[in-house]
């Protein structure tokens, strides 16, 4: 049976940020500054390239944020959330759509304090950010921007996100890169977010392909049915086919 759990990057092993001590502020009513603040040069670079970059960007952050946490958590329900976002990506349909569970509807109280809150936050700004974009048409840019303020401040060490992030965004500014014709663009596989690997955009199709055939709707709650994803939204086909 399909594994909902994504398999683990290197870049993210060889990071060290698993630390069992939590040397952070942390407030479950989100009266933090700090987790509001948006690095500038980082805003600018998320302008820069395609929403489907961007949310790329931020699933890819939020896996720092759970991977930091992994210790000290005894479930991988946030991993399964994670496998249906990057679902969604290829296709709304695939996640909290007709028959499928968003993170908002699962998680309710029982994710608070220090690890689970901060998981939490990271997917719902991720959740708000796809709900932002395919409801209202509003670019995820600073809510990209705010999942990856997050991840800096929980971080042992901040440094080895901070270069990955930079590599990252270079990649996806050379790769792809904003057209006001088509602000969504071209479908982003995960492997793209790792910088040693020498991607190139022309396997994008078989990568997607071999992610999509792993996916199992019984495993794992957060992504929808073949008899959901055939429904339509009041919202209408728009909706769907952005």
């Amino acid at each position: 049976m399909p594994d909902n759990k994504l398999p683990i990057p290197q870049y993210l092993i060889a990071a060290d940020i698993q630390d069992s001590n939590l040397h952070y502020a942390w407030d479950d009513w989100k009266t933090l500054p700090v987790l509001e603040y948006l690095d500038p040069e980082l805003a600018g670079m998320l302008k820069r390239v395609s929403q489907r970059a961007e949310f790329a960007f931020m699933c890819a952050t939020a896996e720092w944020v759970v991977y930091r946490f992994e210790k000290l958590l005894d479930t991988s329900i946030p991993w399964a959330y994670l496998q249906a976002a990057w679902a969604m990506i290829v296709n709304v349909r695939y996640c909290g759509y007709g028959t499928g569970t968003w993170w908002q509807e699962y998680s309710g109280r029982d994710w608070t304090g220090p690890v689970r809150g901060v998981i939490a936050e990271a997917l719902e700004r991720l959740e708000i950010a796809f709900q932002q974009l395919y409801l209202e048409e509003t670019d995820p840019d600073s809510r990209a921007g705010l999942v990856a303020t997050l991840a800096t401040h929980i971080m042992p060490n901040a440094e080895p996100y901070k270069r990955w992030s930079q590599a990252v965004m270079q990649r996806l500014i050379a790769l792809y890169p904003r057209d006001e014709d088509d602000e969504l663009g071209d479908v982003v596989p995960r492997q793209a977010m790792d910088p040693a690997l020498n991607f190139d955009v022309a396997q994008t199709e078989d990568l997607i392909n071999r992610f999509l055939a792993g996916l199992d709707y019984h495993s794992n709650m957060f992504l929808s049915s073949p008899e959901g994803m055939l429904q339509v939204d009041d919202a209408g086909e728009s909706f769907i086919d952005r």
